[in-house]
C-alpha cells in the first residue's frame, strides 16, 4: 500500500496518508482542519528527479555561473529552473509572479501586488511544515 503526501493549503501543512485504494482519486480530508477541496497531491521528499539532486549540487550548475542577480528576469528564470530540477511546485501566485518577472515588469510592483492579495511574503511561513505521523486515507 503506497504512501501518498498531500499538502493542506488552509494549514499549509503536508501530511502523509497510507492509500488502500490507490486508483480513488478523491483527496484525503485534512487531520487537522476538516478541509477536503484544498488539500493538494506534493512528490515525496525522499523522491527524486533527474539532474542535480541538493542545493549544493546546483551550487556548481554551470547554467548558473555568472547569474546577475540585480536582473529580475534572470532571477526568475533561475528560481524555476532550480525549483524544476528539486521537484517543488512553486504555487500558481509565485508562478505568476515569475512570469510578470520575466516578462519584465516592476519588481516592487509585483511584490506589493501579491502582499495586497494576501500571499504571505514572510519567509518562515511559506513553506509548509510536515505532520508527524501517518493518517489513513
Amino acid at each position: 500500500m503506497p504512501i501518498y503526501e498531500y499538502l493542506c493549503r488552509r494549514c499549509n501543512t503536508i501530511f502523509q496518508f497510507l492509500v488502500r485504494n490507490p486508483s480513488g482519486s478523491t483527496a484525503p480530508v485534512c487531520p487537522e482542519c476538516g478541509e477536503g477541496d484544498r488539500m493538494e497531491k506534493v512528490m515525496s521528499t525522499f523522491s527524486v528527479k533527474s539532474g542535480s539532486s541538493s542545493i549544493e549540487d546546483m551550487a556548481d550548475d554551470p547554467s548558473l555561473a555568472g547569474l546577475d542577480t540585480e536582473d529580475p528576469k534572470a532571477m526568475a528564470s533561475a528560481i524555476r529552473r532550480m525549483a524544476d530540477e528539486m521537484g517543488e511546485d512553486l504555487g500558481p501566485e509565485v508562478n505568476e509572479a515569475l512570469s510578470r518577472l520575466e516578462a519584465g515588469e516592476d519588481p516592487e510592483k509585483i511584490e506589493r501586488d501579491l502582499e495586497e492579495s494576501g500571499f504571505d511574503m514572510s519567509s518562515g511561513s511559506s513553506s509548509p511544515s510536515r505532520a508527524p505521523g501517518l493518517y489513513e486515507a
